[in-house]
């Protein structure tokens, strides 16, 4: 009896835990964590940040993955990244926006500035950075 009780609080709590974070995700953490994955060339938790499909060849998101993170490696690295601001997509009346761009302004270390922006869409649930290239 007590280990099916144990059994039970501990799926309760993973529970609790899953749909929390669930919860936390916005456009504005799913873009910093995207550009520090970059950052940190953790191209795999960056893509698994987007809407790219997991049949696509991911090859060409690498490569362009890639070439910004050597540019950022050339300014030194990320000093901060601050979000601008985060603008959504007018919704249909009485349902949620499912779609935003998030402005975010990178700092580098060597002092350089630049202002990025990123769209985002509502997919099941979860906000991810569209990666779809032919809307860019």
């Amino acid at each position: 009896m007590k280990q099916i009780l144990h059994t039970v609080i501990v799926a309760a709590l993973a529970l609790v835990i899953f749909v929390g974070c669930a919860a936390t995700s916005s456009p504005r953490k799913v873009a910093r964590n995207f550009y520090k994955a970059i950052a940190e060339a953790d191209y795999e938790r960056a893509l698994s940040l987007t809407t790219l499909d997991s049949e696509a060849d991911p090859e060409i998101y690498y490569a362009i993955m890639q070439k910004v993170n050597t540019s950022i490696a050339e300014k030194g690295g990320i000093e901060k990244l601050e979000v601008v601001s985060e603008e959504y997509a007018p919704a249909k009346e009485g349902e949620e926006p499912t779609e935003a761009t998030v402005a975010v302004e990178v700092v580098y270390a060597d002092g350089t500035t630049q202002e990025e922006f990123c769209d985002v869409v509502l997919t099941d649930g979860k906000w991810l950075v569209d990666a779809n290239l032919d809307s860019k």
